[in-house]
Protein backbone atom coordinates (compact mmCIF):
# COMPACT_ATOMS: atom_id res chain seq x y z
CA UNK A 1 0.00 0.00 0.00
CA UNK A 2 2.83 2.37 0.79
CA UNK A 3 4.31 1.78 -2.66
CA UNK A 4 0.99 2.56 -4.33
CA UNK A 5 0.64 5.75 -2.31
CA UNK A 6 4.18 6.76 -3.24
CA UNK A 7 3.44 6.09 -6.91
CA UNK A 8 0.33 8.26 -6.66
CA UNK A 9 2.30 10.95 -4.80
CA UNK A 10 -0.68 11.17 -2.51
CA UNK A 11 0.85 14.05 -0.54
CA UNK A 12 0.22 16.30 -3.56
CA UNK A 13 -3.53 15.62 -3.61
CA UNK A 14 -4.45 18.72 -1.53
CA UNK A 15 -2.91 20.96 -4.19
CA UNK A 16 -4.93 19.44 -7.04
CA UNK A 17 -8.16 19.60 -5.04
CA UNK A 18 -7.40 23.20 -4.04
CA UNK A 19 -7.30 24.30 -7.69
CA UNK A 20 -10.79 22.97 -8.33
CA UNK A 21 -12.22 24.43 -5.11
CA UNK A 22 -10.69 27.85 -5.76
CA UNK A 23 -11.97 27.93 -9.35
CA UNK A 24 -15.48 26.96 -8.30
CA UNK A 25 -15.66 29.55 -5.53
CA UNK A 26 -14.19 32.31 -7.70
CA UNK A 27 -16.55 31.56 -10.58
CA UNK A 28 -19.68 31.21 -8.48
CA UNK A 29 -18.97 34.14 -6.16
CA UNK A 30 -19.20 31.75 -3.23
CA UNK A 31 -19.96 28.08 -2.71
CA UNK A 32 -21.78 26.48 -5.69
CA UNK A 33 -25.43 25.74 -5.07
CA UNK A 34 -25.61 22.85 -7.55
CA UNK A 35 -23.99 19.86 -5.81
CA UNK A 36 -22.95 18.41 -9.19
CA UNK A 37 -20.29 21.10 -9.46
CA UNK A 38 -18.28 19.42 -6.71
CA UNK A 39 -17.62 16.43 -8.97
CA UNK A 40 -14.98 18.71 -10.44
CA UNK A 41 -12.77 18.00 -7.41
CA UNK A 42 -12.81 14.30 -8.28
CA UNK A 43 -12.09 15.16 -11.91
CA UNK A 44 -9.09 17.24 -10.89
CA UNK A 45 -7.69 14.51 -8.66
CA UNK A 46 -8.17 11.81 -11.29
CA UNK A 47 -6.43 13.72 -14.07
CA UNK A 48 -3.67 15.05 -11.83
CA UNK A 49 -2.69 11.76 -10.24
CA UNK A 50 -3.15 9.88 -13.50
CA UNK A 51 -0.56 12.21 -15.00
CA UNK A 52 1.83 11.63 -12.10
CA UNK A 53 1.58 7.85 -12.43
CA UNK A 54 1.99 8.02 -16.22
CA UNK A 55 5.08 10.17 -15.71
CA UNK A 56 6.68 7.49 -13.52
CA UNK A 57 5.69 4.78 -15.99
CA UNK A 58 7.34 6.65 -18.86
CA UNK A 59 10.50 7.37 -16.84
CA UNK A 60 10.84 3.85 -15.44
CA UNK A 61 13.96 2.91 -17.44
CA UNK A 62 15.75 6.17 -16.65
CA UNK A 63 14.72 5.88 -13.00
CA UNK A 64 16.22 2.38 -12.87
CA UNK A 65 19.64 4.04 -13.18
CA UNK A 66 19.05 7.22 -11.17
CA UNK A 67 16.20 6.59 -8.71
CA UNK A 68 16.04 2.85 -8.25
CA UNK A 69 14.02 3.11 -5.04
CA UNK A 70 10.94 4.38 -6.84
CA UNK A 71 7.99 1.94 -6.87
CA UNK A 72 8.30 0.80 -10.51
CA UNK A 73 12.09 0.33 -10.91
CA UNK A 74 12.32 -1.24 -7.45
CA UNK A 75 9.87 -3.94 -8.53
CA UNK A 76 7.27 -3.08 -5.88
CA UNK A 77 4.77 -2.28 -8.65
CA UNK A 78 4.88 -3.67 -12.17
CA UNK A 79 5.00 -1.34 -15.16
CA UNK A 80 1.79 -2.86 -16.55
CA UNK A 81 -0.06 -2.25 -13.28
CA UNK A 82 1.16 1.35 -13.16
CA UNK A 83 0.02 1.99 -16.72
CA UNK A 84 -3.38 0.46 -15.98
CA UNK A 85 -3.70 2.70 -12.92
CA UNK A 86 -2.80 5.80 -14.93
CA UNK A 87 -5.38 5.01 -17.60
CA UNK A 88 -7.98 4.23 -14.93
CA UNK A 89 -7.37 7.51 -13.12
CA UNK A 90 -7.62 9.52 -16.33
CA UNK A 91 -10.88 7.76 -17.18
CA UNK A 92 -12.27 8.30 -13.68
CA UNK A 93 -11.37 11.97 -13.85
CA UNK A 94 -13.16 12.46 -17.17
CA UNK A 95 -16.21 10.56 -15.87
CA UNK A 96 -16.35 12.84 -12.83
CA UNK A 97 -16.13 15.86 -15.13
CA UNK A 98 -18.95 14.41 -17.28
CA UNK A 99 -21.13 14.24 -14.16
CA UNK A 100 -20.81 18.03 -14.02
CA UNK A 101 -21.58 18.43 -17.73
CA UNK A 102 -20.36 17.11 -21.11
CA UNK A 103 -18.68 20.44 -21.85
CA UNK A 104 -16.72 20.26 -18.60
CA UNK A 105 -15.65 16.73 -19.57
CA UNK A 106 -14.33 18.19 -22.84
CA UNK A 107 -12.46 20.89 -20.88
CA UNK A 108 -10.82 18.37 -18.57
CA UNK A 109 -10.00 16.14 -21.54
CA UNK A 110 -7.89 19.00 -22.93
CA UNK A 111 -6.15 19.32 -19.55
CA UNK A 112 -5.54 15.56 -19.51
CA UNK A 113 -4.20 15.64 -23.07
CA UNK A 114 -1.75 18.42 -22.12
CA UNK A 115 -0.56 16.28 -19.22
CA UNK A 116 -0.13 13.21 -21.44
CA UNK A 117 1.87 15.20 -24.00
CA UNK A 118 4.11 16.48 -21.20
CA UNK A 119 4.64 12.99 -19.78
CA UNK A 120 5.43 11.32 -23.09
CA UNK A 121 7.05 13.98 -25.25
CA UNK A 122 7.02 17.46 -23.76
CA UNK A 123 10.14 17.74 -21.63
CA UNK A 124 11.84 20.59 -23.52
CA UNK A 125 13.24 23.60 -21.65
CA UNK A 126 10.30 25.74 -22.72
CA UNK A 127 7.65 23.28 -23.91
CA UNK A 128 7.71 21.38 -20.60
CA UNK A 129 7.04 24.41 -18.36
CA UNK A 130 4.42 25.70 -20.83
CA UNK A 131 2.55 22.38 -20.72
CA UNK A 132 2.69 22.22 -16.92
CA UNK A 133 1.44 25.80 -16.70
CA UNK A 134 -1.37 24.94 -19.11
CA UNK A 135 -2.41 21.96 -16.99
CA UNK A 136 -2.53 23.91 -13.72
CA UNK A 137 -4.16 26.98 -15.27
CA UNK A 138 -6.73 24.71 -16.93
CA UNK A 139 -7.35 22.93 -13.64
CA UNK A 140 -8.08 26.23 -11.90
CA UNK A 141 -10.02 27.59 -14.85
CA UNK A 142 -12.29 24.55 -14.94
CA UNK A 143 -14.27 25.81 -11.94
CA UNK A 144 -14.69 29.22 -13.57
CA UNK A 145 -15.83 27.45 -16.75
CA UNK A 146 -18.44 25.54 -14.74
CA UNK A 147 -19.82 28.83 -13.43
CA UNK A 148 -19.85 30.31 -16.94
CA UNK A 149 -21.72 27.29 -18.32
CA UNK A 150 -24.25 27.60 -15.49
CA UNK A 151 -24.83 31.28 -16.23
CA UNK A 152 -23.79 32.46 -12.76
CA UNK A 153 -20.39 33.96 -13.60
CA UNK A 154 -20.69 37.63 -12.61
CA UNK A 155 -17.30 38.64 -14.01
CA UNK A 156 -16.70 39.25 -17.75
CA UNK A 157 -15.07 36.17 -19.28
CA UNK A 158 -12.01 38.15 -20.35
CA UNK A 159 -11.43 39.31 -16.77
CA UNK A 160 -12.22 35.88 -15.33
CA UNK A 161 -9.29 34.52 -17.37
CA UNK A 162 -6.82 36.74 -15.50
CA UNK A 163 -6.61 34.52 -12.41
CA UNK A 164 -5.83 31.27 -14.33
CA UNK A 165 -3.32 33.11 -16.52
CA UNK A 166 -1.45 34.55 -13.54
CA UNK A 167 -1.57 31.18 -11.81
CA UNK A 168 -0.21 29.57 -14.97
CA UNK A 169 2.57 32.19 -15.11
CA UNK A 170 3.52 31.30 -11.54
CA UNK A 171 3.64 27.58 -12.38
CA UNK A 172 5.66 28.29 -15.53
CA UNK A 173 8.42 30.09 -13.61
CA UNK A 174 8.44 27.48 -10.85
CA UNK A 175 8.73 24.76 -13.51
CA UNK A 176 11.67 26.58 -15.08
CA UNK A 177 13.26 26.60 -11.64
CA UNK A 178 12.61 22.87 -11.33
CA UNK A 179 14.79 22.18 -14.36
CA UNK A 180 17.81 23.29 -12.32
CA UNK A 181 16.76 20.94 -9.50
CA UNK A 182 16.50 17.95 -11.83
CA UNK A 183 19.71 18.77 -13.67
CA UNK A 184 17.84 19.06 -16.98
CA UNK A 185 19.25 22.53 -17.64
CA UNK A 186 23.02 22.14 -17.61
CA UNK A 187 23.91 25.81 -17.97
CA UNK A 188 25.66 27.61 -15.15
CA UNK A 189 23.16 28.44 -12.40
CA UNK A 190 24.46 32.00 -12.05
CA UNK A 191 21.59 34.25 -10.95
CA UNK A 192 18.76 32.65 -12.91
CA UNK A 193 17.11 30.85 -9.96
CA UNK A 194 17.01 34.20 -8.14
CA UNK A 195 15.26 35.87 -11.07
CA UNK A 196 12.75 33.03 -11.44
CA UNK A 197 11.86 33.16 -7.74
CA UNK A 198 11.36 36.92 -7.79
CA UNK A 199 9.15 36.79 -10.89
CA UNK A 200 7.14 33.95 -9.32
CA UNK A 201 6.66 36.11 -6.20
CA UNK A 202 5.43 38.98 -8.38
CA UNK A 203 2.95 36.63 -10.09
CA UNK A 204 1.66 35.57 -6.68
CA UNK A 205 1.24 39.17 -5.55
CA UNK A 206 -0.44 40.13 -8.83
CA UNK A 207 -2.91 37.29 -8.34
CA UNK A 208 -4.44 39.24 -5.43
CA UNK A 209 -5.10 42.14 -7.82
CA UNK A 210 -7.26 40.03 -10.16
CA UNK A 211 -10.26 42.10 -11.27
CA UNK A 212 -13.38 40.94 -9.42
CA UNK A 213 -16.18 42.60 -7.42
CA UNK A 214 -14.61 41.47 -4.16
CA UNK A 215 -15.31 43.57 -1.01
CA UNK A 216 -12.34 45.76 -0.11
CA UNK A 217 -11.70 44.16 3.29
CA UNK A 218 -11.65 40.66 1.77
CA UNK A 219 -9.33 41.78 -1.01
CA UNK A 220 -6.93 43.16 1.62
CA UNK A 221 -6.89 39.76 3.33
CA UNK A 222 -6.11 38.10 -0.01
CA UNK A 223 -3.38 40.65 -0.74
CA UNK A 224 -1.72 40.18 2.65
CA UNK A 225 -1.83 36.39 2.18
CA UNK A 226 -0.25 36.72 -1.28
CA UNK A 227 2.44 39.07 0.03
CA UNK A 228 3.24 36.68 2.88
CA UNK A 229 3.72 33.86 0.40
CA UNK A 230 5.74 36.01 -1.95
CA UNK A 231 7.95 37.30 0.86
CA UNK A 232 9.24 33.79 1.54
CA UNK A 233 10.18 33.38 -2.11
CA UNK A 234 11.96 36.74 -2.27
CA UNK A 235 13.83 35.98 0.94
CA UNK A 236 14.96 32.65 -0.52
CA UNK A 237 16.04 34.42 -3.69
CA UNK A 238 18.15 36.97 -1.83
CA UNK A 239 19.82 34.73 0.74
CA UNK A 240 21.32 31.95 -1.41
CA UNK A 241 24.48 32.78 -3.31
CA UNK A 242 26.27 31.14 -4.95
CA UNK A 243 23.43 28.91 -6.04
CA UNK A 244 23.77 25.15 -5.80
CA UNK A 245 21.40 22.40 -6.85
CA UNK A 246 20.70 21.67 -3.19
CA UNK A 247 19.72 25.30 -2.73
CA UNK A 248 17.46 25.09 -5.75
CA UNK A 249 15.81 22.00 -4.28
CA UNK A 250 14.99 23.86 -1.07
CA UNK A 251 13.69 26.86 -2.99
CA UNK A 252 11.60 24.56 -5.20
CA UNK A 253 9.94 23.11 -2.10
CA UNK A 254 9.01 26.61 -0.94
CA UNK A 255 7.58 27.49 -4.34
CA UNK A 256 5.52 24.31 -4.62
CA UNK A 257 4.04 24.75 -1.16
CA UNK A 258 2.85 28.20 -2.21
CA UNK A 259 0.56 26.68 -4.80
CA UNK A 260 -1.90 26.29 -1.93
CA UNK A 261 -1.44 29.96 -1.04
CA UNK A 262 -2.23 30.94 -4.63
CA UNK A 263 -5.40 28.81 -4.61
CA UNK A 264 -6.50 30.30 -1.28
CA UNK A 265 -6.02 33.82 -2.68
CA UNK A 266 -8.21 33.00 -5.68
CA UNK A 267 -10.87 31.52 -3.39
CA UNK A 268 -10.92 34.69 -1.28
CA UNK A 269 -11.33 36.81 -4.39
CA UNK A 270 -14.43 34.77 -5.16
CA UNK A 271 -16.23 36.35 -2.20
CA UNK A 272 -19.00 38.65 -3.35
CA UNK A 273 -21.41 39.02 -0.44
CA UNK A 274 -20.96 35.85 1.63
CA UNK A 275 -17.65 36.33 3.43
CA UNK A 276 -18.30 33.13 5.36
CA UNK A 277 -18.16 31.06 2.17
CA UNK A 278 -14.82 32.57 1.16
CA UNK A 279 -13.36 32.05 4.61
CA UNK A 280 -14.46 28.41 4.65
CA UNK A 281 -13.04 27.73 1.18
CA UNK A 282 -9.72 29.45 1.91
CA UNK A 283 -9.43 27.67 5.27
CA UNK A 284 -10.09 24.27 3.70
CA UNK A 285 -7.43 24.97 1.09
CA UNK A 286 -4.85 26.12 3.66
CA UNK A 287 -5.55 23.01 5.74
CA UNK A 288 -3.87 21.26 2.85
CA UNK A 289 -0.53 22.25 4.41
CA UNK A 290 -0.79 20.01 7.50
CA UNK A 291 -2.62 17.33 5.51
CA UNK A 292 0.10 17.24 2.87
CA UNK A 293 2.77 17.10 5.58
CA UNK A 294 1.01 14.18 7.26
CA UNK A 295 0.69 12.32 3.96
CA UNK A 296 4.37 12.88 3.23
CA UNK A 297 5.22 11.15 6.49
CA UNK A 298 3.09 8.15 5.51
CA UNK A 299 4.25 7.93 1.89
CA UNK A 300 7.26 10.17 1.14
CA UNK A 301 7.41 11.07 -2.56
CA UNK A 302 10.47 9.82 -4.43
Amino acid sequence: MKSWLRLLRVSLAPSAAADAIAGLVFGHGGLPIDPRAWWLVGASLGVYHGALVLNDWHDRRHDAHTRGSRPIPSGAISAASALALAIGLFAAGIVCAFLVSPSVAAWMSVVALSAVVYDLAGRGPWLGPILLATCRAGNLGAGIFVAHQSGVLDVPVTLACVAPLLYGAYVFHVSRLGRFEDGEDLHDLARRPRALLIVAALCLAALALTPAPTPAHIRWVAFVLALAGGFGLVRAALTREPWTRAGVERAMGLALRRLLVASAVVALLGVRSDAYAGAVAASVILLGFPLSHALRRVAPPS
